[in-house]
């Protein structure tokens, strides 16, 4: 019997070593700026997309977000050692807890120090000194009606389509105080009108408690073969909007007056492209630009400090 139980653990540590042999392990580098570009014929959105994929790795929250029902109840939130080696439970955590954020994500994001990933891990946020896109970022916030949105660097584990978790970017103002997820405006009032109106703008459910970021999405990096990156960005962008009205007393029949109201439009940088490891990338758009580099590294294997961008 304990010779049975022996070769059963012996399999196991077998098996799991196999399976870290075959994680691969890459360092991702990105770069997202806003682009002015007065020409630019590109058509608005009129509908405002909110759906993000149920699991995101969040990179981002642990920073800047404090765990205000935690504090209240004299409970202590993750540390850095949880989230390296429990992320679901503390992500759980961020979900399930009422945070409270600041109204302005900077633009650099980066760890307090050099990290590294580790095997099994989940994706790690690397340190300032770990970036390598200064040269470039300095070159291209010159350009006239360029203005840098987020820059980040991390690690990850490179895993099929259908297991692969995106990370979720997002930066800048928070609109949340004069606009909802929908692009409604808080603070709009029906105009003094005895036309009934027909409410177009809630026609979606909000969360009133979660921040409208002024840039915001997901950034997906599978292996297929080959390395694809999938964008699913949203920039948002204030303006006004026609509200339809019903004219008449046919309840199905509506059109636009010259009515309107506040609306923060969400211009989308959706894109889906096949990749080279340690190629620099540029993901363009009329609106805002990204630069991408997904690098070689060291395997995080049976160690948890290693060069960063040494070499395989």
């Amino acid at each position: 019997m304990l010779r049975q139980t022996l070769l059963v653990i012996a399999g196991l540590v077998s098996a799991s070593q196999a399976y870290a042999q075959d994680e691969r392990w890459f360092e991702v580098e990105v770069y997202l700026f806003e682009r002015n570009n007065s020409q630019s014929q590109e058509a608005v959105p009129e509908h405002v997309s909110i759906k993000q994929p149920k699991k995101l790795v969040d990179l981002i929250s642990p920073i800047f977000s404090t765990n205000i029902t935690g504090a209240s109840l004299s409970l202590e939130g993750c540390s850095s050692h949880d989230w390296v080696t429990n992320a679901d439970m503390c992500n759980e955590q961020l979900k399930s807890a009422q945070m409270d954020h600041p109204s302005h994500i900077p633009v650099n994001i980066a760890a307090a120090s050099e990290q590294y990933g580790v095997p099994y891990g989940p994706a790690v946020l690397l340190g300032t000194n770990q970036n390598q896109f200064t040269d470039l970022i300095n070159k291209l916030s010159r350009e006239k009606g360029n203005k840098s949105l987020l820059h980040m660097t991390w690690q990850q584990s490179m895993l099929p389509r259908h297991r692969a978790k995106a990370v979720r970017l997002f930066s800048g103002q928070d609109y949340s105080s004069r606009f909802k997820l929908n692009g409604q405006s808080v603070s709009s009032q029906k105009p003094e009108t005895d036309i009934p109106q027909f409410d177009f703008l809630s026609s979606f459910s909000t969360e009133e408690s979660k921040p409208v970021w002024k840039l915001d999405g997901s950034l997906n990096i599978y292996l297929d073969h080959y390395l694809y990156v999938e964008t699913a960005l949203n920039l948002r962008e204030e303006g006004t909007k026609k509200l339809a009205v019903m004219r008449g007393h046919n309840p199905f029949k509506y059109s636009e007056a010259d009515l309107s109201t506040p609306f923060l439009y969400a211009i989308p940088m959706k894109q889906n492209r096949r990749v080279r490891s340690d190629e620099i990338h540029y993901f363009d758009h009329p609106k805002m630009g990204m630069v991408l580099q997904i690098r070689k590294m060291q395997q995080p294997i049976d160690r948890e400090k290693v060069p960063a961008t040494e070499p395989l």
